[in-house]
């Protein structure tokens, strides 16, 4: 046995992470029902552990998951890049823009917008409805021209991997923007002290959540399906015995010389 291999099931760790989710979403709502109920403005623990709040636990979570789908992505972009595949460059972008989104999770650097595009549209005299949380003006421009740039990628993938792109897409985007127009709708005319915005709230977060979970497993799986193993050798660190030395797979190489580990990608059946 090589202890220095790490087998990997992505079905195992996604569902990990999809109960990591469930719990928060439901911990939240259980928490917002009872400051609710029992009329308090303050929850012990409640900052937290709320989706509507920055810079706690669940706003944490958003921004590993965000980041490891940018690591898979750029593990994959090196990959591709080493067997000169035509769209190695589309990988390095996605590698980046999630690398962004992870640090706006962190940063809200969206949420600067907000202000600034209420008063262009003059949010200050009449109401704003679905676009009460303005951002998703530029946010849904923006989907739609990433959209039409990387169509033709999205053709040129594996049909299954394609379409698992699309769905995790879906489901994210369905929370980051569809959710967030009803729940901008709905606070401008309710506010949040009440129930069914913490519904909504939650239902976005949950929906931001799972999609970004179900994007990492469908990366894993395309790294699990093409490759297989992946072999990663550390620069300059000693060779500690002779196997270390063994040559690496040819397709697979990533550095010739120093320490190896193995991640071997087990594709199990979904």
């Amino acid at each position: 046995m090589d202890t220095r291999k790490i087998s990997v099931d992505p079905a195992y760790i996604c569902r990990l992470l999809a109960l990591a989710a469930l719990l928060l979403v439901a911990t939240n709502l259980s928490m917002q029902a009872y400051r609710l109920w029992a009329h308090q403005e303050h929850v012990f623990g409640l900052a937290m552990i709320s989706l509507d709040g920055e810079h706690n636990l669940p706003s944490l979570f958003s921004t590993v998951l965000l980041l490891a789908a940018s690591g898979l992505l750029a593990v994959i972009a090196t990959l591709e890049h080493k067997r000169s595949a035509p769209d190695t460059v589309k990988w390095i972008i996605l590698a980046c823009g999630f690398l962004l989104m992870g640090m706006d999770e962190t940063l809200s650097f969206h949420e600067h917008l907000i202000d600034p595009l209420r008063a262009a549209l003059g949010g200050q005299h009449h109401r704003l409805g679905i676009f009460y949380f303005a951002w998703v003006i530029p946010g849904i421009a923006l989907v739609v021209a990433l959209g039409v740039y990387f169509l033709p990628f999205m053709l040129r993938l594996p049909r299954r991997t394609a379409i698992a792109f699309a769905v995790s897409a879906a489901i994210y985007l369905g929370g980051a923007l569809g959710v967030e127009l009803v729940e901008g709708w709905w606070r401008e005319g309710h506010g949040h002290g009440n129930m069914t915005y913490h519904c909504l709230v939650s239902l976005e977060e949950g929906m931001e959540m799972i999609g970004a979970i179900a994007f990492i497993r469908s990366l894993m799986a395309y790294i699990a399906t093409y490759y297989g193993e992946v072999r990663f050798g550390f620069r300059g660190a000693p060779v500690a015995h002779p196997a270390a030395a063994a040559p690496l797979p040819e397709t697979l190489e990533a550095f010739a010389d120093g320490a190896t580990v193995d991640a071997n990608w087990s594709r199990t059946p979904s």
